[in-house]
């Protein structure tokens, strides 16, 4: 069963911009990582400062590989001079997924 990693930067204050921008830049890499099966990068609607990553990987430890991986390559410095607080990362077993009538 896949892992479902749901991943809260919380930017400064005018910062999701940039926030977002750097997921963007860097998913090509991301998404060829080992385990890797889906991303999503989303942007509160009520806060632009709050970016998520939704994805999803073969097993929990793809994605704490490919975070330390990222912490060794600097990115997580990076990401981290940009926040008000630690990276959230919540980790999931994907119970159902379907599609609602408007995707059909």
């Amino acid at each position: 069963m896949s892992t479902v990693v749901i991943a809260e930067l919380f930017s400064q204050p005018g910062r999701g911009d940039d926030v977002a921008k750097l997921l963007l830049d860097i998913l090509g890499e991301s998404l060829e990582h080992e385990g890797c099966e889906h991303i999503r990068i989303l942007r509160d609607q009520g806060d632009a400062d709050h970016v998520a990553g939704l994805t999803r990987w073969t097993e929990a430890h793809n994605y704490t590989d490919y975070l330390a991986w990222r912490t060794a390559n600097g990115f997580t410095a990076t990401f981290e001079a940009m926040l008000t607080r630690p990276l959230v990362i919540h980790y999931y077993d994907e119970i159902y997924q379907g599609q609602g009538i408007a995707a059909r």
